[in-house]
């Protein structure tokens, strides 16, 4: 099994998803400490390590902890400061302001975290929605096998709660451009699936829920559109990968 085709199976297989013949092929071809495959299953481990911990509740400190600290630092009342206390005074009077700039540096790092905390706690959204699609047994799958270095892809079909894609090696994409799913029933236009976007390696999974007619269904397939979607494609589709049998 090549590199390219462990690609988009790495993540299923860090989730603990993969069983049987998939599995041990994947296992074998790590135990050959792979350059690519070995860092790319570190990273999707340490990604659902993020999400997890993402998931949980954070605490922030007291608002009085800052004049606690204050306090515990300032000099007696007095109207004058014998002469071998002023430098001890000046070196407090630094080190208050010193806290107050920490302070403000500390809660532009606070807002920082918040929003990455809430990028991650969307993704582990989504990644409980996959997981759940997955699991049920009535999700089938519906592989594209291209050759190597080119656009792979698997689709996820369950006829009570919809299409699942994941991808990988896909190409980047221009300024204001999107991925959009298809839909491809027989003897009509294909119809819009939802919009995603690739992560940096090209690897992205997309969930467009809702019941499918798999008797009428013909073919899954992707395109590169305009960020607002297009009713119809727009560009030649790639990924088309039959639905017959499923």
């Amino acid at each position: 099994m090549s590199c390219e085709t462990n690609r988009d199976l790495l993540e299923l297989y860090a989730l603990g998803l993969l069983d049987g013949e998939e599995r041990a092929e994947i296992e074998e071809h790590l135990r050959t400490n792979c350059i690519r495959c070995t860092p790319a299953l570190k990273s999707s481990r340490a990604l659902n390590v993020a999400v997890l911990a993402a998931s949980l509740n954070a605490e922030e400190p007291s608002t009085g902890l800052r004049d606690r600290v204050l306090n515990t630092i300032q000099p007696a009342r007095a109207k004058r400061l014998p002469i071998p206390w002023v430098g001890l005074a000046a070196g407090l009077a630094v080190a208050a302001i010193w806290l107050s700039f920490d302070g403000r540096e500390k809660s532009n790092q606070l807002a920082a975290a918040k929003t990455q905390v809430r990028t991650l706690q969307q993704r582990s959204d989504e990644l409980g929605r996959a997981l759940t699609f997955l699991r049920d047994p009535e999700t089938r799958p519906a592989v594209s096998r291209p050759g190597a270095n080119q656009p792979r892809g698997t689709y996820f079909v369950n006829p009570r709660s919809g299409v699942m894609l994941i991808a990988s090696n896909l190409p980047v994409l221009a300024l204001g451009r999107v991925y959009a799913m298809w839909v491809i029933p027989k003897g009509q236009p294909p119809r819009p699936a939802g919009l995603f976007r690739p992560d940096a390696n090209g690897s992205a999974v997309h969930l467009q829920s809702g019941p499918l007619d798999l008797g009428s269904t013909q073919a899954f397939a992707i395109t590169d559109e305009p960020e607002a979607g297009s009713p119809a494609p727009t560009t030649q589709p790639f990924l088309i990968t039959s639905a017959e049998g499923l």
